[in-house]
């Protein structure tokens, strides 16, 4: 648990909703106008996925829609909506209103067939996983609609208010532990769901029952906990991170996965068809050419054929250096590859780049490969003249980041939903169907199946786009070690040599993709004529798990190195387009440390740097952070209770290394952020503006990244205040 925060003496000024401010100048309302066009872009479109399609009271179908996520604009905070499948259709219905006065995150809405907890049926809706002031403490609670129950429930308490809305949210769990990563079994019988609630540290798994539940509760007004019962418990030794995955289709099977760290991952099967579940049973992978303290599993799932109903796929790095997709059949222990690439290895189409956001239906898989920060869509149907085919679908788009939800619940397994984001558009929501295309399968010189594919758009959902947007381009550089490193970067439209800012991601296991950015990337590029540069240094995911362990503990500051050599390559290759004079460097989380660290090293090529809730001292923040993240960040970054760790640690921390930072610095934080701690911010303020000029702004009810709209649009214009103060000088604006 993080001590209190101590803020001394700091003198903090209020100029906006949940900001406090020190050594702030005013920002000029010329930069909120300016921002709007970009603000209002940046309000995009998510979804969860098709709602399932139930059943009134009285017995009558009810066609389930699409839940849509977006903040409109004169709302806080994010929004859910409802909008038919229809492409035809404009309707956009606004499901919830509620407005805790917090940056709250709805980080899951999983949709259910129906639920009788309180002893009647409530069908549809879903279970939401939300905290409430973006402390990520995240709790379950239930969503529904009156029309759809067998009996109207009084007013239960605490029940949010969410007038003018239709539907209903119900608190679940009652307490300050964290809950997610719901499950719902194919029958809708059973639900899944992890949690710490034993001991605060250990997350462990639980299964309740949505149908035949038995809890005891009645229809009335008093609150409800959710009965559940313990089916992966701790193993005793150190922390133990599970989370389910996946029912299997008879109910018999549950399978769960433990992490130890981003780089390393196992599975397990729980058998839960008795009164008593059995031990988690690890699964061994025939013929891994890895060590399993180098493997990694994802997206692990169990079929939905009723003839194959404990076969699982997944994603794993067991075969070599990229995630690829599996089969592991539990009932003979055997393994087939699809997507897996090596000269002793039979796959199905080899693919050698990261596979990414495999979901599995009744009748094909459907996934995406990330080719160095774009995204490519691809199918394997599981019947019919097709069988066994790996499709790649060619999507008629300016390309960029892609996902998808598949309609299979609804059985509509080549049903999908798209969200495309891009340099053109924060988010849209467009309709694709699967099906229509393997009438018209076609192979590339190589051999490979493709189809092309336009997609439907719906209008509803997709943001306005700016008039003027730039396209990014990949480039890569060599690093101190000859190692090559990717980035994505943007140059302003018509104008020859700019400032540049260097934006680092955070993670570290994290990677700049193709999609599109924050409201200020945009503005950068049109109204300040600033280049932007993203780069993957070496840790980032998306190109191997070599390259992701490049900067493991005492390698840290190899990744830092390669931003040196980005400063390198600046100045001796990129001199016809930007101005080595004027470089700053910019980051969050990791990415805040990573530009801590660039300003120590490299001040005396930077015009200044802005720090999101970064790292500032090692060790306290791994003795900060929420006791269920401590163990995985331990082993990317070290143990900070290991002397000999420790003292490296203590040694490469910006807050010890304050007096090589040279350059106007701006500092901002979520005070209720519970990964790095505001103590960081806090601290590192104290010290560095003795020094240089240093701005600091802490953000209220606000976590590890920010939710509120008077948070975004304030923080957002502070940063272009800064840069025009720093990197510009204002006779050139």
């Amino acid at each position: 648990m993080a001590t209190p925060v101590d803020y001394g003496d700091l003198e903090f000024t209020r100029p906006a909703r949940q900001i406090k401010a020190v050594n702030l100048p005013a920002v000029p309302q010329r930069i909120f106008d300016g921002m709007k066009q970009y603000e209002h872009a940046a309000r995009g479109f998510g979804t969860p996925g098709f709602e399932r399609t139930t059943k009134d009271a009285n017995g009558k179908e009810v066609p389930g829609g699409i839940i849509v996520s977006h903040r409109p604009a004169d709302a806080q905070v994010t929004q859910l909506y409802r909008m038919p499948t229809d492409t035809s259709s404009t309707e956009l219905n606004r499901l919830t209103y509620f407005d805790i006065g917090s940056g709250r995150t709805i980080s899951m809405f999983r949709g259910i067939l129906e639920d009788d907890w309180r002893g009647v049926r409530r069908r549809g809706g879903a279970i939401m996983v939300m905290d409430l002031n973006g402390n990520e403490h995240f709790q379950l609670w239930r969503y529904w609609e009156d029309s759809l129950a067998d009996k109207v429930l009084p007013k239960v308490q605490g029940e949010l208010d969410n007038a003018p809305g239709l539907g209903r949210i119900e608190r679940l769990t009652h307490d300050d532990y964290r809950y997610g990563s719901i499950v719902v079994s194919q029958t809708n019988n059973l639900m899944a769901f992890a949690s710490n609630k034993e001991n605060n540290k250990d997350t462990l798994v639980y299964v309740t029952r949505l149908i035949d539940s038995n809890s005891g509760a009645k229809a009335d007004a008093s609150p409800f906990t959710l009965p559940s019962h313990l089916v992966a418990p701790s193993t005793g030794e150190g922390t133990t991170m599970y989370s389910p995955q996946s029912f299997s289709l008879d109910d018999k099977y549950l399978l769960i996965m433990r992490r130890y760290g981003s780089s390393y991952s196992a599975l397990y099967v729980v058998d839960i068809s008795g009164e008593q579940a059995l031990p988690p049973k690890l699964i061994e992978f025939p013929g891994a050419t890895e060590k399993a303290e180098d493997t990694a599993f994802d997206d692990a799932a169990f079929s939905h054929d009723v003839n194959a109903p404990h076969l699982i796929y997944c994603t794993t790095n067991g075969y070599g250096d990229f995630a690829s997709i599996v089969t592991y059949d539990l009932d003979t222990g055997s393994v087939t590859h699809i997507t897996t690439s090596g000269a002793a290895i039979q796959a199905i189409r080899p693919i050698l780049w990261e596979i990414e956001n495999l979901k599995v239906t009744s009748d094909n898989i459907v996934f995406t490969v990330n080719v160095e920060g774009w995204t490519s869509l691809f199918f394997m149907p599981l019947s019919g003249s097709h069988k066994n085919t790996v499709i790649e679908v060619k999507v008629a788009w300016e390309r960029g980041w892609l996902t998808f939800q598949t309609n299979d619940r609804n059985d509509k397994p080549y049903e999908l939903t798209l969200h495309l984001t891009s340099y053109h558009s924060r988010g849209r929501i467009t309709y694709l169907d699967l099906l229509p295309l393997l009438n018209d399968v076609k192979k590339d010189e190589n051999g490979n199946a493709y189809v092309l594919a336009s997609v439907l758009p719906y209008e509803q959902a997709a943001p306005p786009t700016v008039v003027h947007e730039v396209p990014p381009t990949l480039i890569r550089y060599k690093s101190f070690d000859g190692l090559e490193v990717p980035a994505i970067y943007y140059h302003p439209a018509g104008q020859l040599v700019t400032p540049v800012i260097i934006h680092i991601h955070g993670g570290p296991e994290s990677q700049a993709t193709a999609n599109y950015r924050t409201p200020t990337h945009s503005y950068l590029l049109n109204e300040l004529k600033i280049a932007v540069i993203y780069p993957n240094v070496r840790g980032s995911s998306g190109y191997g798990k070599k390259y992701m362990a490049a900067d493991d503990v005492l390698k840290r500051e190899d990744s830092v190195k390669d931003i040196g050599a980005l400063l390198d390559h600046i100045t001796s290759n990129m001199q016809n387009e930007l101005d080595s004079s004027r470089i700053a460097v910019a980051g969050g989380s990791y990415g805040g440390y990573m530009s801590l660290a660039t300003l120590t090293h490299y001040s005396s090529k930077l015009a200044c740097g802005i720090e999101n809730f970064g790292i500032v001292h090692w060790p306290s923040f791994l003795e900060n952070t929420a006791d269920v993240r401590r163990a995985a960040r331990r082993r990317e970054y070290g143990d900070e209770t290991i002397p000999e760790i420790r003292e490296f640690l203590d040694r490469i921390s910006p807050i010890n290394n304050t007096s090589k930072i040279t350059v106007p610095l701006l500092i901002t934080h979520g005070e209720n952020d519970s990964r790095v701690t505001v103590h960081e911010a806090i601290s590192m303020y104290k010290i560095v503006s003795k020094n240089v000029h240093t701005e600091l702004i802490i953000c209220e009810m606000e976590g590890h990244g920010y939710k509120q709209k008077s948070v975004i649009e304030f923080t957002n214009a502070a940063d272009i205040l800064f840069l025009e103060r720093y990197l510009l000088s204002m006779s050139n604006l």
